[in-house]
């Protein structure tokens, strides 16, 4: 684990044990390999596997509870699911990856990594027949899209954990008619990773009490006004 990272991860209260420090390091070999006959992750993004999707993986950790079960919805490479699972052992985490190399990727890193907390669903996301304490959903679509494919997948109190960039406040308040239609309360957390780059995570959550709005170490804020709805069933 290099410097940022780690630097990172201890900012935010993340400790990582020597045998879960060897995981990543191993995760991060086990993609460079397989990256020259799949499209993993970005050609560019290569080089900073750890300062860039490792550290957004890892970032909000705290808004997960202890012991849940999560779906790593449209999983890819396994960002965010498996540096989650590597992390958080209390949670049980499945991967959901409908393109076959890639569900075979998945399935090669839960065997070399014994990630017994990690369970590979290689359909679409869809086709589950379980229900969800969490789904986390990183770069697949907006808010609006995603919404409308993924609820009726989660617990009575379960929520959703969106990755996104800065934009992520305009797409917030873009869906916020749609997120009262589900009765969702939102959470939304600002930060820098150690590449430089912005990201917000937004969790949508099911619940009586209203969750605070507000950026790491800044004012809270108010959902503006939502947009048109639509809907896209996704892989």
């Amino acid at each position: 684990m290099n410097r940022q990272l780690e630097k990172f991860l201890t900012s935010k209260g993340i400790i990582l044990l020597t045998n879960q420090q060897d995981k990543l390091k191993r995760y991060k070999e086990l993609i460079l390999d397989a990256s020259k006959s799949i499209n993993l992750v970005s050609r560019g993004d290569l080089s900073r596997l750890e300062e860039l999707h490792f550290a957004d993986s890892l970032a909000p950790l705290e808004l997960i509870s202890r012991k849940a079960k999560v779906a790593d919805w449209g999983s890819g490479a396994g960002l965010p699911g498996i540096p989650l699972a590597i992390a958080r052992p209390d949670l049980e985490v499945t991967l959901v990856e409908s393109r076959q190399k890639k569900a075979g990727f998945l399935i090669r890193v839960k065997r070399e990594l014994a990630l017994e907390n990690v369970s590979v669903f290689p359909d679409r996301g869809e086709n589950l027949e379980e229900r969800f304490d969490l789904i986390t959903v990183r770069a697949i679509g907006t808010i609006i899209e995603v919404l409308p494919v993924v609820v009726d997948h989660l617990e009575e109190k379960g929520g959703v954990l969106f990755y996104k960039g800065p934009g992520g406040r305009a797409e917030l308040d873009e869906a916020n008619l749609l997120i009262e239609r589900y009765g969702l309360k939102s959470r939304m957390e600002s930060l820098v990773l150690p590449c430089g780059e912005g990201r917000t995570y937004i969790l949508l959550k099911r619940g009586p009490q209203a969750l605070a709005s507000q950026a790491f170490g800044g004012k809270k804020k108010e959902a503006g006004s939502a947009g048109p709805l639509k809907s896209l069933n996704l892989l």
